[in-house]
């Protein structure tokens, strides 16, 4: 099997970009710039930890974490994200790194093709995103490591900065929201947890593809 098959339609949109980049990455205020610090060593010594020889970045955006990980990380790497516009900024910062358009919910490599499969900041965007772990799950022969905002904290911590009132701190573009234990049940159907992280507002979890175990949604469509 190279690829999902029988996959479910998709019946609920993920949501559209509303800029060609991540704001927070370009944001000067002192404590962005220190939740952005933390992000990235939380990222660093989750790799680090597992020494993978291959890392595939799921909706990777502009390149930033496969740009910051080579600073410190000799390691194969590529990513993949829906957007052009995106892949287009990735290529001009990081150009040596393959880029490719390609949707997270049809992944387009081969099953446990790559040891490590990261998804950062992205399931919270995401229509369908039992879809994109099974896609994870289908293609990482080893790892996966995935991040989303610790909710309510995010939307507290947004609120506190006096950002998205109206929408009750709610950044315009998450249509989905975890708390720690929700993204763990989330998590825990299709992988055997490893770790957990909470750095500031995110929740990071480390987990394993192991052998006896099964994607939920694969053994349906089976």
């Amino acid at each position: 099997m190279n690829k999902a098959e029988n996959n479910p339609v998709h019946k609920r949109e993920s949501s559209e970009n509303l800029a060609a980049y991540q704001a927070k990455y370009h944001d000067s205020s002192w404590i962005v710039r220190y939740a952005n610090s933390l992000f990235f060593h939380t990222i660093y010594t989750f790799v680090d930890s597992i020494s993978p020889n291959r890392i595939l970045d799921v909706g990777c955006g502009e390149g930033m974490v496969l740009e910051q990980l080579r600073k410190h990380l000799f390691i194969p790497s590529l990513g993949i994200d829906l957007d052009p516009a995106r892949i287009h900024l990735a290529k001009d910062q990081a150009g040596d790194i393959p880029f490719i358009i390609a949707d997270a919910q049809e992944l387009p490599f081969g099953d446990n093709s790559i040891d490590l499969v990261t998804i950062l900041e992205v399931l919270e965007h995401v229509g369908e995103p039992e879809t994109v772990l099974q896609e994870a799950f289908r293609v990482t022969s080893k790892y996966l490591l995935a991040s989303v905002p610790n909710e309510p904290w995010w939307r507290l911590g947004n609120l506190a900065r006096l950002k998205y009132i109206r929408d009750l701190g709610n950044t315009p573009e998450h249509i989905n929201h975890w708390s720690v234990r929700s993204f763990k049940a989330l998590v825990s159907k299709h992988f055997r947890i490893i770790k957990i992280e909470t750095p500031l507002l995110w929740t990071f979890v480390l987990a394993e593809k192991i052998s006896d175990f099964q994607s939920p949604a694969l053994h349906r469509s089976s």
